[in-house]
């Protein structure tokens, strides 16, 4: 099948938020993106949290090397309490809109729908506080743009108790473009990156909860739980977040590498997306027989990828 970009809505939120805080000089989200190097791998954390990202990859790992990847900088700040952090976001408020998150999606009032802790990590654009400060300004840019907020349930949502990485009360700004690089060369100065975290590498493997995997192991194991144990907690996650980010990543991961000439890998790239976007509907219907059949050709796609990457 001929790959073709993907270009609608999708759980892209640290990407989108950067894009926001970086303003007209921001790459496109989808080189923001593949400079995370999140589409390089499949992972399962512990014995059934299944994402189609790296092994050993969370979001918070990746933001240093995708802002260098692109020629930028920013300033990190982790509020000690919640005091503190709303402190903090008000001075770091002076310079500019503030990039916060992890957050809690659940405790996010104006999600309909949304009363409490589900373990959704989230990232928005911080905006301002309103003078009386018990209300905050935000994007979020799941579909909620000058979104307001109480206070004290942003802070409350700020708080990474729930949710399976992460620090609390973290927040990035003063974003400033130090170097000048085309998006082909952001792509390329990725590379690197790309493929020590396809290979399993950039974290060790004691490092990770016991029964973790990667990649083609990583196949494996969600296709016995599909056959044994597809229970809500591991559907649920799957049909709603980890499937569509998953295909949207691999989708822009493929343009991103035709567009500097690595044809084999973008070639190879395509052939998952088409297999992690096509795992939706018979998870969402429960055709077992179909998911699996799915699972067992993208399983070896990741040894091609690496050689094809070189």
């Amino acid at each position: 099948m001929t790959h073709h970009s993907y270009v609608g809505s999708g759980p892209y939120c640290y990407a989108n938020s950067f894009a926001m805080v970086m303003g007209a000089e921001a790459p496109s989200t989808a080189v923001l993106e593949f400079a995370t190097c999140s589409p390089f791998g499949m992972q399962v954390v512990g014995k059934e949290l299944v994402f189609f990202d790296p092994f050993g990859w969370d979001p918070t790992q990746a933001f240093d090397d995708m802002l260098t990847a692109a020629g930028w900088t920013s300033k990190l700040t982790i509020g000690k309490d919640a005091d503190d952090a709303l402190a903090c976001l008000q001075r770091e408020l002076r310079q500019g809109p503030v990039f916060a998150g992890p957050l809690e999606m659940g405790y996010l009032g104006y999600h309909p729908g949304n009363k409490g802790p589900m373990g959704a990590d989230h990232y928005v654009v911080v905006l301002g506080i309103d003078g009386d400060g018990l209300r905050l300004r935000l994007h979020d840019p799941h579909g909620f743009p000058y979104a307001s907020i109480p206070v004290s349930e942003f802070l409350r949502a700020w708080r990474t108790d729930s949710l399976g990485y992460g620090t609390s009360y973290t927040m990035r700004s003063e974003f400033r473009r130090v170097r000048v690089f085309t998006e082909e060369e952001v792509i390329r100065r990725s590379l690197p990156n790309a493929r020590r975290w396809l290979g399993m590498g950039a974290v060790e493997a004691g490092s990770m909860p016991p029964g973790s995997c990667g990649n083609a192991s990583a196949v494996d194991r969600l296709v016995d739980i599909i056959q044994t144990n597809f229970h809500p907690g591991v559907r649920n996650p799957l049909v709603y977040f980890a499937v569509r980010v998953g295909a949207r990543r691999l989708a822009d991961g493929a343009t991103c590498l035709r567009r500097i000439g690595y044809a084999d890998a973008a070639g190879v790239m395509a052939r998952q997306a088409q297999l992690v976007g096509g795992l939706q509907y018979p998870l969402v219907a429960g055709d077992t027989a179909g998911a699996v059949e799915i699972l067992r050709e993208l399983g070896p796609t990741y040894d091609e990828l690496k050689a094809a990457l070189g």
